[in-house]
């Protein structure tokens, strides 16, 4: 047993020991070209802290230092080689390594082998393979592009990173990371003097979608003045992309728009917050599409079975609505209320409707009357209101009282109130037709009087001699109702 937990031990610290000291590089190669059209290589690394050992300095700063090791081969061939150090500025938490070399190419494609080693540490190291593709033709033509993570004019040639007066670092695996939103990608145009004075790039921004086929979400154009190299630094906003892989299209245009050459890169974007407005309103599309798209019973229906559900200003509107039958008024009504009354992302506002529907369905036929819908009702429009009670207490043969039902609720969601009663009566002795008399919910109809008129058919038994003042019954056999609204 202890040699297992022994061997389970060191698999764990070997498994810890190559997490820790796992090297992580990008190695971003670009093919461009000079006045000559000679191609050159333009090599941009970028070589993360983590997985270096960290020598600690007097000062208590730390330093670590990477060996890196180009190969440029075409086949078995060795056709150029450098090997450099570079070592990061003191500092308590060392940053990332940046740097660039440029090298000539000659003839056909070839291929970088990337060697990068801990200086500490031999034994760690990262090999890394990049294709390097030349462009066969001498007509009008772009260079690779090259994303970068930061872009910024500049003065100084001295720096590694500058070019063609700007300084810029890579764009480590070509991804965007949440917060990232500003697309930056430098090429250029070669021999574009045949075209004329001027000629046009189109710019194309393309999302893959399911299937792995890109489609296009953005297109524009730029005129440019023709030369033999035509720098270009494209700097756009991305900040709407939702998550998920793209592709950027450059092409040169003649003057009869036909393409003449054209070149493109891929590149990911993290975007989750985009992600679920996108996912909203795509919803909202969906959503909108249902409710147009009802049947003109099914919206009126519905709107009736909404009436405990909106306010006083909606139910003025809705009724100038019926009276006037605007239909398509009502679709735009529908949608508008379950958009606001929909819980997103739990519930969209098809969804809200389908179960409120649902839910007016049932009532309309529970509380049925043969006078419209069972919904329109008063023990209807209560229910849909405030949902099903906790207790009903039904009573038909209480000594002189019509038929009545008492609802308890608990609590009642929309308001917070607690211990809730509504007394619900038949006067007419009509079917299923009853109506509230009393509660003692807030907003609701409160009737102080509502014993004198639940017990009418006994008139001779009110307590006190002020028919119009009046509000209690003197007790009798088998008269609960005054009991059953006060626990």
């Amino acid at each position: 047993m202890k040699r297992f937990y022994k061997i389970v031990f060191l698999v764990f610290m070997l498994f810890i020991s190559n997490k820790i000291y796992s090297i992580e590089a990008f190695i971003q190669p670009s093919i461009f070209y000079t006045t000559n059209l000679q191609p050159y290589a333009e090599i941009r690394i970028f070589i993360s802290s983590k997985g270096f050992k960290k020598i600690q300095l007097k000062d208590s700063t730390y330093i670590y230092s990477a060996v890196i090791t180009l190969l440029l081969k075409r086949a078995d061939r060795i056709l150029n080689a450098e090997r450099i150090v570079l070592t990061s500025p003191a500092s308590k938490s060392p940053g990332p390594l940046i740097h660039q070399i440029r090298w000539p190419l000659n003839g056909s494609n070839c291929e970088l082998e990337t060697k990068i080693e801990d200086e500490q540490d031999t034994a760690t190291e990262l090999t890394l393979i990049n294709k390097l593709t030349l462009q066969k033709n001498k007509t009008p033509f772009i260079s690779d592009i090259q994303l970068s993570a930061i872009a910024k004019s500049s003065s100084d040639s001295n720096q590694v990173l500058y070019k063609n007066g700007i300084y810029s670092e890579p764009l480590v695996y070509h991804h965007y990371k949440t917060g990232e939103n500003l697309l930056y990608a430098y090429f250029e145009s070669y021999s574009t003097l045949s075209l004329g004075k001027t000629f046009f790039l189109k710019f194309v921004l393309s999302r893959k979608d399911s299937t792995g086929a890109y489609i296009a979400r953005e297109e524009w154009y730029k005129k440019r003045e023709a030369g033999s190299i035509d720098p270009y630094l494209l700097k756009h906003d991305i900040s709407s992309f939702i998550t998920g892989a793209y592709k950027l299209s450059i092409q040169i245009l003649n003057a009869n728009s036909v393409v003449i050459n054209e070149h493109s890169v891929e590149f990911t974007k993290d975007n989750p917050f985009w992600d679920k407005l996108d996912k909203w309103a795509s919803i909202v599309r969906e959503d909108k599409y249902y409710f147009d798209n009802l049947s003109d019973s099914a919206v009126n229906y519905s709107i009736r079975s909404m009436y405990p559900l909106i306010s006083s200003i909606d139910v003025s509107v809705i009724n100038d609505l019926f009276k006037k039958k605007k239909l398509e008024e009502k679709r735009i009504f529908l949608f508008d209320f379950w958009t606001r009354e929909s819980d997103y992302p739990r519930l969209n506002a098809r969804t809200a409707f389908q179960t409120h529907m649902t839910l007016a369905e049932k009532v309309d036929k529970m509380f049925y009357s043969g006078f419209g819908y069972g919904f329109e009702t008063d023990r209807g429009f209560f229910y849909l209101k405030y949902g099903n009670p906790d207790e009903i207490i039904s009573e038909d043969k209480d000594n002189g009282a019509f038929p009545y039902e008492i609802w308890k609720y608990n609590k009642i969601a929309l308001t917070g109130q607690t211990n809730v009663k509504f007394l619900f009566y038949n006067p007419d002795l009509a079917g299923s037709d009853f109506r509230l008399l009393h509660s003692t919910a807030h907003g609701e109809r409160h009737n102080k009087r509502w014993e004198i008129e639940l017990y009418k058919n006994a008139p001779t038994e009110v307590k006190g001699n002020n028919p119009i003042d009046d509000e209690e019954m003197h007790s009798n056999f088998n008269r609960r109702a005054r009991e059953y609204l006060k626990y």
